[in-house]
């Protein structure tokens, strides 16, 4: 049997390059690791709406360490606890302050408790927690977990029993943050990547066996004469309930109080919660208004026969808001809204400073008399402030851009709006924001606009031509940065969110061109290869200067198709609208990372994803011919790439981003006749070329199968497309 040593020679040569690719694209992979880039978060300043006597209340706001997963926090923290403190930078984490808008996915805190408190349960409070929660204590595993829910950017307490802790010495508490419930069902949704955040604070508190919740309530008016209706419950902890309780509040204007009510609550067997109601009549109320934002004082106490006790103290305004005609109604009198939308950078800014009460005088001397919280909940800080300083408050459940098919329950979506009621700053919510037109959206709407308190309740249309099953003057488009009727408006003052940029891709594109104008001139000056010598054992000079122009060709289209890929990344609008922010949270991500190793990460793959067709394919052609002499012989068919190349540097000219793409495309459309009538002239099969696009292809259908919820949304929005525009119907 006769060996071709060239053969042999070219196999050596093909290996070693695939060798020098995969370490060049591994190297690429751990560059951009390690230089990962987070957005530094803002420290923010909290306030709680609810004040207690009785309990013990240690507050974890401050200093956390952060770590990328949770055996990292367990032992770094343990260690630490210990008194060693000489980890490596790959296990020491890094330092956050909580709460803060910054992201993360693993965060610990060491604390002490004092011994007393081991006869009482403790309550931990996370407030303003964006994202799906685990929390852990003294450990990983699952019997060290105490708490799993889905925060919802309320208030969401977690119970613990007092043997999970050590007095005496260092508790370790993690909480374990992953993408929230909005991030993973808004159209194109998903779980990546895995980070949340907690913008409230953090609270543990030592409570008796019988603790009353934050109540709701409601008001209604006689003449002058308030009616207040108090719901609230009674908890029932680890210990053995030791009823009957006595239930006692009171309403206070400050100097006296001026309506009270005791009742006495029976146990009842196996009920952890018992609902509590109270009626209290205020005559010759004073009712909240912005002029005159008066609160009165509400202090609620529980107490059994054996003196346990725990009291809440609430500031309460009394109010009525409605909605009828078209018009906002305060206090039974027409109100015309002049408001101005905070996103959530905005209000992590102004949070940052502390310095709300001035902010909002400044907004009231300009007239205006409501605030839109856009994407997320108003922090108690916020409302407690508007409940005094007499702002209005409109805002958003986190149901935006969502496929039909995965909207959640009204009740689940609605729940915290009942827990903030208790402000009589909170007006209006928005309940939907570019929701489908079917009946399932519709149905949603009308369930949620029924539940949510108080009964304001609007949807933003994705279109004019929308279907929301609302009153049209509760069905909202936004105009520019404007929503508005015939109740007033409500303007964004920024028109968009700045995206990163590729800064330097003019001065890339433009090189690039002319690097590939010089390849490709030189490839046409070169002798062609004709499939017969790819296997000769003494390739003349004039072939092997055509092998490496051939080969220098192949690089540098690559390198313009990545090019294209991370110019389209970093021009994909996440934050095309005031209204409609932080869509993308994984796009942005990315976005925030180098381009110049994004370029390199997605061109060295595309090289590689080249010669893993060649490769598969080659052994198939006659002769068998080594990979690389394929791939440079094929290449002859990519010249018009220097067109493509063309139009990447004319896009710092205005051309749009898709010419280039779509050109690319269009002309390997165009010549694909010509690359199979090559295959076939030689004797061999294209079929085999086919197969590596054919998985590629198969696992975006296998995605597109598991997003046909998004498919169906999409489709509904392009029927509303204005194709001699080339721009949505609605102004963004």
């Amino acid at each position: 049997m006769r060996i071709n040593l060239l053969d042999i020679e070219g196999a050596i040569m093909f290996n070693r390059r695939i060798i020098v690719f995969l370490a060049a694209f591994v190297l690429l992979i751990g560059t951009l690791w390690w230089n990962w880039h987070n957005p530094a978060g803002l420290a923010l300043q909290v306030s709680q709406n609810v004040i207690s006597s009785s309990r013990y209340t240690q507050a974890l706001d401050g200093t956390w360490d952060r770590f990328s997963s949770l055996r990292q926090a367990w032992t770094t923290e343990s260690e630490r606890s210990q008194g060693k403190t000489n980890q490596s930078i790959l296990t020491a984490g890094r330092p956050m302050t909580l709460p803060s808008s910054e992201m993360f996915s693993i965060g610990a805190k060491r604390f002490r408790v004092p011994a007393e408190w081991s006869s009482r349960t403790m309550l931990l409070t996370l407030n303003g927690v964006q994202g799906h929660v685990s929390v852990y204590l003294n450990g990983t595993t699952s019997p060290d977990k105490i708490g799993d829910f889905e925060g919802s950017g309320g208030a969401d307490v977690v119970e613990i029993p007092p043997k999970a802790f050590r007095y005496g010495e260092d508790n370790i508490l993690i909480v374990a943050l992953s993408s929230s419930i909005q991030q993973r069902t808004m159209f194109l949704g998903s779980s990546w990547p895995e980070l949340g955040r907690i913008t409230g604070d953090v609270n543990l508190e030592a409570v008796v066996e019988t603790t009353l919740t934050e109540p709701q309530l409601k008001v209604t008016w006689n003449n002058a004469t308030a009616q207040v209706a108090v719901t609230t419950e009674l908890w029932h902890h680890d210990f053995t309930p030791e009823g009957p309780w006595t239930v006692y509040g009171v309403i206070s204007d400050g100097s006296a109080g001026v309506a009270e009510q005791t009742i006495t609550v029976q146990p009842k067997n196996n009920a952890d919660h018992q609902a509590v109601n109270l009626l209290f009549t205020v005559p010759n109320a004073r009712r909240w208004t912005p002029q005159s934002p008066f609160l009165y004082q509400l202090h609620l106490t529980v107490t059994n026969n054996r003196g346990d006790i725990d009291d809440l103290a609430i500031p309460l305004g009394l109010r009525t808001i409605a909605f009828s005609s078209g018009k906002w109604l305060l206090n039974d009198q027409a109100l015309a809204i002049k408001g101005e939308a905070l996103t959530p950078d905005e209000e992590y800014k102004i949070r940052h400073t502390g310095q709300l009460a001035s902010w909002l005088k400044g907004e009231q001397r300009k007239g205006i008399n409501l605030i839109y919280f856009i994407g997320q909940y108003p922090d108690e800080l916020w409302l407690k402030t508007a409940d005094q300083a007499g702002m209005g408050i409109w805002a958003e459940l986190p149901v935006a851009g969502v496929p039909s098919s995965r909207l959640a329950k009204p009740e689940d979506a609605v729940r915290i709006s009942a827990e903030k009621m208790i402000h009589p700053s909170l007006w209006a919510w928005t309940v939907g924001k570019g929701l489908d037109s079917d009946s399932t959206a519709q149905t949603y709407l009308q369930q949620a606009a029924a539940k949510v308190q108080p009964d304001l309740a609007f949807v933003i249309r994705a279109m004019p031509s929308s279907v929301t099953g609302l009153p049209d003057a509760q069905s909202l488009v936004v105009q520019g940065n404007t929503i508005q009727g015939s109740w007033g408006e409500v303007k964004a003052e920024s028109l968009s969110l700045p995206s990163p940029v590729w800064a330097k891709e003019p001065i890339v594109s433009g090189f690039w061109t002319f690097l590939m104008i010089f390849i490709t001139w030189m490839n046409i000056r070169s002798v062609t290869w004709r499939y017969k010598e790819l296997g000769a054992a003494k390739p003349r000079r004039r072939l092997r200067n055509a092998w490496l122009w051939n080969g220098l060709l192949v690089l540098a289209r690559e390198g313009l198709i990545g090019g294209l890929i991370t110019s389209v990344l970093y021009r994909i609008p996440t934050n095309f609208s005031p209204w409609f922010v932080h869509l993308w949270p994984g796009i942005e991500s990315l976005q925030e990372q180098s381009p110049w190793l994004i370029w390199g990460l997605v061109s060295m793959l595309g090289i590689l994803m080249r010669l893993l067709q060649v490769g598969v394919a080659a052994p198939h052609l006659p002769n068998a011919p080594h990979v690389l002499g394929v791939l440079y012989w094929l290449e002859r068919r990519y010249y018009f790439a220097v067109l493509v190349a063309l139009g990447w540097a004319a896009l710092s000219w205005g051309i749009p981003v898709y010419v280039p793409l779509l050109g690319y495309l269009l002309f390997s459309c165009l010549l694909f006749p010509l690359r199979v009538h090559d295959i076939h002239r030689i004797g061999g099969r294209y079929l085999p070329f086919l197969l590596v696009p054919g998985i590629f292809v198969g696992f975006i259908l296998v995605w597109g199968a598991f997003h046909y919820a998004d498919g169906i949304y999409l489709w509904h929005l392009l029927k509303n497309w204005d194709f001699r525009s080339l721009s949505f119907k609605f102004s963004l």
